[in-house]
């Protein structure tokens, strides 16, 4: 995929973007240039997970759900930006919800990592980025092609109720996953259920928690069906700190629950 050069090729790539999250997370950032992205490149794991979700579009009545479990640092928020960015500014009309295990967190973390994104992205001229949407410039569609970010709470699961967008694209984005209410997990999966649209629902977290919704969506569990899983080890991604990690295994023992868990 040739990177975008003129202003007016913008559009028209993304579109051909619109099945390719991975075409679009390598030609939309400015990888190699001098600035934030000079010396960087997406990691393996990340490209896997994309992949994941190109090879699962083909079958638009099925929902692509994926989750995944590590430990810290793997640059797990980074990924959910790209997924957001690219679910959202490749095909019109698209709508989604982006939630974190607390309020702090989605709003210190997994939405300043999309504003960081936000600004090295190439197309961020025609798009809106607040404190709680990402919308359309379009004043005739930001109320039908937008992502919000909604803190979760347990005493108002119907939040996350009602997310329909027939024949075009639904996100679902959940970080830290294991901290979530199974109340907010049953509530989506009752929401997503448009035939001939996309459904893109992606859960990300730590294992800190041996029970609840999250730790059921991996195998041998009982929400495993539906689910495609992964488990990232941090000592094998690239941009986590080597040592750091080794001085706590050291610390707690390798057969630690701390290790294991983070």
């Amino acid at each position: 995929m040739t990177e975008p050069s003129q202003a007016e090729d913008l559009i028209d790539w993304l579109g051909s973007c619109t099945k390719d999250p991975i075409a679009f997370v390598l030609g939309a950032f400015p990888w190699g240039e001098e600035g934030p992205l000079k010396d960087e490149h997406p990691d393996p794991w990340q490209l896997d997970i994309l992949q994941q979700i190109k090879s699962g579009i083909i079958d638009l009545n099925t929902a692509i759900k994926i989750a995944v479990a590590s430990g810290h640092g793997i640059g797990k928020s980074t990924l959910v930006a790209w997924i957001i960015l690219w679910g959202f500014t490749t095909l019109p009309d698209t709508r989604g919800r982006v939630t974190a295990g607390t309020e702090t967190q989605l709003k210190t973390t997994t939405w300043a990592e999309l504003g960081k994104w936000f600004n090295l992205f190439i197309g961020k001229d025609h798009f809106v980025l607040s404190a709680t949407s990402l919308r359309s410039k379009d004043p005739e569609r930001d109320q039908t092609w937008r992502i919000d970010m909604v803190p979760w709470s347990e005493s108002n699961p119907q939040a996350f109720a009602g997310m329909h967008n027939k024949g075009r694209r639904i996100i679902y984005i959940f970080d830290e996953g294991s901290t979530i209410s199974d109340i907010i997990y049953e509530t989506a999966e009752g929401a997503l259920t448009d035939k001939d649209t996309e459904i893109i629902w992606c859960v990300f977290g730590n294992p800190t928690k041996n029970s609840g919704r999250f730790r059921e969506l991996f195998p041998g569990q009982r929400f495993n069906f539906g689910w495609q899983t992964r488990s990232i080890d941090s000592r094998t991604v690239a941009i986590t700190n080597k040592q750091d990690i080794q001085n706590k295994i050291d610390l707690y023992g390798d057969d630690s629950d701390y290790v294991r868990i983070r």
